[in-house]
C-alpha cells in the first residue's frame, strides 16, 4: 500500500470554543477502565497487523500499539491528524493517515490487516454498506471486522445529533449490513445495558450535547463491577458488538 502524507497549513487561533463533539471525545479517552474494558473485548481477535478506522484523537490507537506490531490510524479530520501524528511520533509501529476508507485502495496481500477496529464510527458515515464493504478489502481472508456502534434508534436524540451521528442501530438491520457487504457473522450481541439508560436520561430527558463529565467518571468507577457480568445476553444496550469476518 502507497502511504501518502499531507502537509497541513497551520490553524489561526480562534477565541471560538470547542465544538460539543469534541468535548465528548475528550472526556471518553479520560474513561480510562471504560476504554481498557472495550479494548479486552476485542484483543482475541488482533492478530498483528491492526487498521484503527477513525482514529480521532488516538485513545485506541495508543491501547492497540501496545498489544500488536503494527497499526495503521485511519482519521479524515486534518485537525485531529496533526495531534495523533503529535501523539504517536514515539511509536514506531504506528502509521497516521490522513484519510478515510472511502479513500484506501485494496492491499497487496502482504500488507493487508488481520483486523480493522471500527469503535463508535459507523454511525457517522452516510453510506455505511458502502464503507463496511471497503473495510473487507482492506482485511486478510478470514481477517475480522471488529465492530462497535450505537444500538436503538429509539435513544436517538440530543447526544446523537451533537455527536454528527447519521443513525443508531438495530440488531437485524446491523447483521442485514454486514452481510451486505460480504462479512460472515461471528458474534452480534447487545452490550451495556447501564450505559443505555443513562444515554436515555441524558440524551432524551435532558437533552444535553455532551456527555457529562460527572456521570461518566462515577460510570468509569463501575467498570469492574460492570464487566463480570458482560456476557450475560441482553435484549438491548447502549451499543451492539460485532465480529464479522472475511470469508476465506
Amino acid at each position: 500500500m502507497t502511504l501518502e502524507w499531507r502537509l497541513v497549513a497551520p490553524q489561526e487561533t480562534s477565541s471560538a470554543p470547542p465544538k460539543a463533539a469534541d468535548v465528548t471525545l475528550e472526556r471518553m479517552a479520560e474513561a480510562d477502565g471504560y476504554n481498557a474494558w472495550l479494548l479486552e473485548r476485542a484483543r482475541p481477535y488482533l492478530g498483528s497487523r491492526v487498521l484503527d478506522v477513525g482514529a480521532g484523537i488516538g485513545t485506541f490507537t495508543e491501547l492497540l500499539a501496545e498489544s500488536v506490531d503494527q497499526v495503521v490510524a485511519l482519521e479524515p479530520d486534518e485537525l485531529h491528524v496533526d495531534g495523533l501524528r503529535e501523539r504517536l511520533a514515539a511509536r514506531p509501529n504506528v502509521t497516521v493517515l490522513a484519510a478515510d476508507a472511502s479513500t484506501l485502495p485494496p492491499p497487496a496481500d502482504d500488507e493487508a490487516f488481520d483486523a480493522a477496529v471500527c469503535f463508535n464510527v459507523l454511525e457517522h458515515i452516510p453510506d455505511d454498506v458502502g464503507t463496511l464493504r471497503r473495510l473487507r478489502t482492506q482485511l486478510r481472508p478470514g481477517g475480522r471486522l471488529l465492530l462497535l456502534v450505537p444500538a436503538h434508534q429509539a435513544l436517538f436524540g440530543s447526544l446523537d445529533r451533537a455527536l454528527d451521528h447519521c443513525r443508531r442501530y438495530g440488531r437485524r438491520s446491523l447483521a442485514a449490513k454486514l452481510a451486505e457487504a460480504g462479512f460472515e457473522i461471528e458474534k452480534l450481541r447487545h452490550v451495556n445495558p447501564v450505559g443505555a439508560v443513562g444515554w436515555l436520561l441524558w440524551s432524551r430527558v435532558f437533552r444535553v450535547d455532551t456527555v457529562p463529565k460527572q456521570p461518566l467518571q462515577a460510570y468509569d468507577r463501575l467498570v469492574p463491577l460492570l464487566r463480570v457480568v458482560d456476557g450475560a445476553p441482553v435484549p438491548f444496550g447502549l451499543s451492539l458488538w460485532a465480529v464479522a469476518r472475511r470469508p476465506e
